[in-house]
């Protein structure tokens, strides 16, 4: 583990502050493959999980809700996100504005971003437009005015975030955003679950992991074997 990273989850068993306490509970805004294995993984460390769903009482949200266990329920997004000071956003790219709308007020929350700003057309991966050419991240930023948005989950499989171990070694998450002691919230959860957070900078930088993203399923759609993302520190400085 990096320097770096060591000193966020040491910030983040050090931070006080209700607004990631312990024992208040995440927020996982959408309920298909990816909010759906995240929202057990979580509440496997503990955490209390709150599904913000535009059908809480579709059949399939309320077997996840069973499946997650441990005081999970699932209401709608708005509610979720009121109810939390934690938000995971695991929506398609083209429900960004909807989704924004629907959670009001998030000033102040943690907002981790697992969304990336593509697309496959005619058997092949493409970038979507991002308003004001910037991040995917920073987007979500400018439509949730006041959170502290950090990019992560976004290069990765779901199938990896289930079970680590069937990448077959560690396997990366970059983190990207403006404030530090949400940032080691996240690498807390990145590392309760068995993977590896890497501090890869500001937000503006989710705008390289969404590049990383594309790339991942640039793999999947052509059929050729998937692979995972290994970041590693560089302990020693490179000659000259």
């Amino acid at each position: 583990m990096n320097k770096r990273i060591l000193q966020l989850l040491l910030l983040a068993a050090s931070f006080a502050a209700p607004a990631f306490a312990q024992g208040d509970c995440i927020a996982v805004i959408g309920t298909g493959s990816v909010g759906g294995t995240l929202g057990p993984r979580f509440a496997g460390l503990g955490e209390r999980i709150v599904y913000g769903s535009r059908d809480a009482s579709q059949e399939r949200v309320q077997s996840l809700v069973l499946r997650t266990g441990a005081d999970a329920t699932a209401v709608s997004q708005a509610e979720a996100a009121a109810r939390c000071s934690t938000l995971v956003l695991a929506v398609p790219w083209n429900a960004v504005e909807a989704t924004a709308r629907a959670l009001g007020n998030a000033e102040g929350k943690l907002v981790i971003d697992v969304t990336n700003p593509l697309g496959v057309r005619n058997g092949r991966e493409v970038a979507l437009e991002v308003p004001g050419g910037v991040s995917g991240g920073e987007y979500w930023q400018s439509l949730l005015k006041g959170a502290k948005v950090v990019k992560a989950f976004n290069t990765v499989n779901f199938r990896v975030m289930a079970d680590p171990a069937v990448a077959g070694g560690p396997v990366s998450i970059p983190l990207a955003g403006d404030d530090t002691a949400a940032k080691a919230r996240v690498a807390m959860l990145v590392t309760g679950i068995g993977l590896e957070p890497i501090d890869v900078g500001p937000l503006r930088t989710a705008r390289y992991t969404e590049a990383m993203a594309l790339l991942y399923v640039s793999r999947l759609v052509s059929g050729q074997p998937p692979f995972e993302f290994h970041l590693r520190s560089r302990s020693t400085k490179p000659s000259p």
